[in-house]
């Protein structure tokens, strides 16, 4: 993999028609970056473009995602580390360098994001927080002292019942397309990640 000129990052985001919409508003064009969709799950290739650009480029890469125990457990871990249940070797299918940009419990307040509660009676939200449970008592991965930062959040989503969408990010001022675009931007330059 060869660049023509030095990427600064790479942005992997976990819903494909935000990608299109952030390319579409001229992020790439803005911004000397590589922009992925990942499709929700990651499939095995997105998981190969991922690890194949942390290894030849080197270039710090952001997860851009909902805040919900189905993004933290499935989507952010399958590209962080692999498939837990996956039959093929994880660490040729996995970028562990991915930091987790967002949308974070703290982005909630500070962008007054619309978030919403998860719905308990909803057979898909109640087996998703099950599962966090599960994941924080037995999954090696919430488990491990490096990733204690994740394991936050997952904790804070079953204590909290919430829930938030990447979109949300659109409606801070939806006069302004790009704020998105600049709110991504804003928290990579402040650390502002997991």
């Amino acid at each position: 993999l060869k660049a023509r000129k030095k990427i600064d990052f790479a942005l992997i985001v976990e819903s494909e028609g935000t990608a299109n919409t952030l390319v579409t508003n001229g992020f790439t064009r803005r911004n000397n970056c590589i922009l992925i969709g990942a499709q929700g799950v990651p499939s095995n290739a997105v998981r190969g473009w991922c690890k194949l650009i942390e290894d030849q480029l080197d270039v710090p890469m952001y997860f851009f995602g909902d805040l919900d125990a189905y993004t933290m457990q499935n989507i952010f871990r399958t590209l962080k580390a692999g498939s837990a249940a996956s039959l093929i070797r994880n660490k040729d299918f996995s970028a562990p360098n991915v930091r987790f940009l967002g949308v974070l419990p703290e982005d909630i307040k500070k962008y007054d994001l619309f978030d919403y509660p998860v719905r308990e009676a909803d057979p898909v939200e109640a087996r998703a927080l099950k599962k966090a449970k599960d994941a924080l008592e037995n999954d090696p991965f919430f488990k491990d002292k490096k990733n204690k930062q994740l394991s936050d959040i997952l904790h804070w989503l079953i204590k909290n019942k919430r829930r938030c969408e990447q979109q949300s990010f659109f409606s801070v001022d939806p006069k302004d397309p790009t704020m998105p675009e600049k709110i991504i931007i804003e928290k990579i330059k402040r650390g502002a990640y997991v």
